[in-house]
């Protein structure tokens, strides 16, 4: 193998590596999402998030991550879209915020 060869193997077993944790944090978002709706009795629509923004930072104890932002809609009332966000840090949610919403 030539050194072409292995950067290139290299670059695919870690875009696979990405491509999974990727994958993995999208769906706890999604969960968190849907859980969060139902439990306020709002409807999680399209029953999707949708990645906003990625980029590393560092947690409260130093260690480097990647923190990603997703956003999602619901509705209180069906007449009507609501956006909510979702941020995580690794595989963990720090914070999920939901705009304010019409009581039916």
């Amino acid at each position: 193998m030539n050194f072409f060869e292995i950067l290139l193997s290299l670059f695919l077993i870690f875009g696979f590596i990405y491509w999974v944790d990727a994958m993995r944090a999208r769906g706890i978002a999604r969960l968190s999402g849907k859980v969060a709706c139902d439990k306020a009795g709002l409807i999680f629509l399209d029953d999707t998030v949708v990645l906003h923004k990625i980029r590393f930072r560092r947690d409260g104890l130093g260690r480097l991550g990647i923190h990603r932002k997703y956003c999602f809609e619901f509705t209180s009332d069906g007449s009507q879209r609501y956006n909510g966000e979702i941020h995580m840090f690794a595989k963990h949610v720090v914070n999920l915020t939901m705009e304010p919403y019409r009581i039916p």
